[in-house]
């Protein structure tokens, strides 16, 4: 494996375990504890970092290190605005487009994100809901579209931290997936475009303490 390999597959596993909560917003990386985490050396963990950081996973502070992004509430309005104006109109071609064996697969990850909530850690439940919604969005046909939902997913990962660790909050986003599904079943398409913007807006609704 070239040195290129390996620091491209570090960055993707780095970017995997923070989507998937093992590291928290704001937390620092230090690196002699990603060397012996991923088994490579300081050189390929700091390019690792250093691409991560162009892409807003992680942020660099001079003198200091790496710790992994957070976002303020501007931020998160921002985002939040680019992702619904890329992703109710990627499930509404998801509605056009999925086959029937596509609605099955994104219905057997919305259950299983569904029965994991109650049973597994965060980081392995977030890893179900990431899997959803890959299966979702996968059915849109566009995949630069595709590749644009999940980078600015990614970047608002750190707001979505503080309200995953509510239960009732991760519940609310089961059952918007669950939602989205029978809208799927049904090419409701109105009713798709309701569940898709209360399910990206309801941080918004939270107590401020809780975003």
């Amino acid at each position: 494996m070239s040195k290129r390999e390996i620091r491209n597959g570090l960055s993707e596993r780095l970017r995997a375990d923070i989507a998937a909560g093992f590291y928290r917003p704001g937390e620092w990386l230090r690196l002699v504890d990603l060397e012996e985490r991923y088994g490579v050396g300081r050189f390929d963990v700091r390019q690792a970092l250093a691409r991560l950081a162009s892409g807003h996973m992680v942020s660099h502070v001079p003198n200091r290190g790496y710790r992994v992004a957070e976002t303020d509430r501007r931020q998160r309005d921002e985002l939040t605005d680019a992702r619904l104006m890329l992703e109710v109109p990627a499930a509404l071609l998801v509605i056009e487009q999925a086959s029937e064996e596509d609605v099955a697969n994104i219905e057997a990850a919305a259950l299983a994100f569904d029965d994991a909530l109650e049973a597994v850690p965060y980081p392995e439940a977030q890893k179900l809901n990431h899997a959803f919604h890959h299966a979702f969005y996968a059915c849109c046909g566009n995949r630069t579209l595709i590749d644009l939902i999940h980078e600015l997913r990614e970047r608002n990962l750190p707001g979505e931290w503080n309200q995953w660790a509510m239960p009732a909050k991760a519940r609310s986003s089961s059952l918007d997936h669950l939602e989205m599904v029978e809208a799927l079943k049904t090419h409701d398409r109105e009713r798709m475009t309701e569940v898709v913007t209360r399910h990206l807006t309801r941080w918004r609704e939270a107590p401020s303490e809780q975003r």
